[in-house]
């Protein structure tokens, strides 16, 4: 069914997308996870933590001997940057990435809402959600929030050294272009507690989009 002729599952209203963008280690998960706890409408999570989850080993980075690895995702070293790594994507990680986004559409199209846990660093890829969620916003089909969470690089060093994913990705992912153009709300999280990040974005949407 068209997201033209489908109702939110939430009093008619069109389903809300909270987009979250930064580098690796800024806090997007624990801001997707606070949001939802927040809202008072399901808000599914979907970004590219879960796509990864998704990809085939023999497509997948740090998969030793992975067959196709370079049509998918690799890890690779940043020469000007010693210590630094950064994710490839090769032409069919593109294509996953493009269904990603085309999921995430399908989902808000359900009537269902969305948190975007973070996007592949892909200009093409994040144009291409851009693009798709600017349109639905101007014929009135999702209420669109994309948030950036910004933090200088000593910090994110830290919270690097404590994180899950591999070492390295934050340092070069935080000298690249944002992910969104334009952003509406940016938040510098450096010397701000998780739970105050969360604080303050839960109740700049319940101002902006939740109560809308």
């Amino acid at each position: 069914m068209s997201t033209e002729t489908r109702d939110s599952c939430m009093d008619g209203k069109p389903p809300l997308c909270v987009v979250i963008t930064g580098p690796s280690a800024a806090g997007k998960s624990t801001l997707a996870a606070a949001i939802q706890e927040h809202a008072r409408e399901p808000l599914l999570r979907f970004g590219v933590d879960e796509l990864y989850r998704m990809v085939p080993g023999q497509w997948a980075g740090g998969v030793a001997n992975a067959r196709f690895a370079e049509r998918g995702f690799t890890y690779q070293d940043v020469p000007s940057m010693p210590g630094a790594r950064r994710i490839d994507n090769g032409v069919d990680a593109v294509a996953m990435l493009l269904a990603m986004n085309a999921g995430i559409v399908g989902i808000l199209g359900a009537g269902v809402g969305v948190i975007v846990d973070g996007q592949a660093f892909e200009p093409v890829v994040n144009t291409d959600l851009e693009g798709r969620l600017q349109d639905l916003r101007a014929r009135g089909l999702a209420r669109v929030a994309f948030i950036e969470l910004s933090v200088t690089d000593e910090p994110l060093a830290d919270r690097q050294r404590r994180h899950a994913h591999p070492v390295g990705l934050s340092r070069h992912q935080n000298s690249l272009p944002k992910q969104a153009t334009k952003p509406d709300l940016v938040v510098e999280t450096s010397g701000m507690p998780a739970a105050e990040v969360a604080s303050f974005v839960c109740r700049w949407l319940e101002e902006e989009y939740l109560e809308a």
